[in-house]
């Protein structure tokens, strides 16, 4: 156990000392490059991932928005054709009111004309008396 203190010490010192060769530090270094690239990687790839994953989920949001909207617009699409049949109807009324008016109208001159034709059949009968 000793020794394998005695070593530890002695490969921290030569660490500190600037005794470890150069080979040695650029290995370490490529080590570390290496490691942050696969890390800067796995990151790129995460990232492209997810924002795969948010344009599927906002597309599918979007397909359902356009869906919605598009039965909003239909119902309000038959809504107003049936506004459109009820004010047809409503016209057809007031044409149907106007044909009776101009009826009701004749019915009335027949009506003073028969209460004057009776008035002068009450004053003939009157004066044959």
């Amino acid at each position: 156990m000793l020794v394998v203190l005695a070593a530890i010490v002695l490969v921290a010192s030569a660490a500190g000392c600037g005794i470890v060769s150069d080979q040695t530090k650029q290995e370490a270094k490529k080590k570390v490059e290496a490691k942050a690239k696969q890390a800067k990687n796995k990151v790129e790839a995460k990232g492209k991932e997810a924002k795969k994953e948010i344009k599927k989920k906002v597309e599918a949001k979007g397909q359902q928005v356009k869906q919605k909207v598009k039965q909003k617009v239909e119902g309000s699409q038959e809504d107003l054709e049936k506004k459109v049949d009820d004010l047809k109807k409503v016209e057809t009324g007031q044409e149907d009111l106007k044909k009776v008016d101009n009826v009701q109208k004749d019915v009335n001159d027949l009506q003073k004309k028969v209460d004057e034709l009776l008035k002068k059949t009450d004053a003939q009968d009157k004066q044959n008396k």
